[in-house]
């Protein structure tokens, strides 16, 4: 059994961080697209998914995160990165192309120096 998806946000400078945690599924997506939209209405561009908790992501939740990630990107103009994924779904979201719109770090520190140094 997998733990219910939640999700928390810490920001640290201009970079609004994201701790993803559980089954990131349809339900737990629609709550990730209102968190990034209420941090980009409050004017933040930069953006950190750190998920280290993550436990399983369904299709609806790799279809949130590509959803968020051209929001983002394509439509705020703005950087997100992420870290923490295992190999299995690290490579399901390379496949998704989600790649093409996110940074894949190694660390929370490469992702901040990522996007700090923008």
């Amino acid at each position: 059994m997998y733990q219910q998806f939640s999700a928390t946000t810490e920001t640290r400078d201009q970079v609004e961080i994201l701790i993803l945690k559980g089954y990131l599924e349809d339900t737990g997506g629609t709550m990730l697209k209102q968190l990034v939209q209420n941090a980009l209405d409050a004017g933040f561009s930069l953006f950190a998914l750190d998920c280290t908790g993550i436990e399983l992501i369904s299709s609806p939740g790799v279809a949130a995160l590509l959803d968020i990630s051209g929001l983002i990107v394509d439509d705020f103009a703005g950087l997100l990165s992420v870290w923490g994924l295992d190999k299995h779904h690290s490579t399901v979201l390379e496949m998704s192309g989600f790649f093409f719109m996110a940074h894949q770090a190694a660390s929370e520190q490469e992702s901040l120096v990522f996007l700090n140094g923008s």
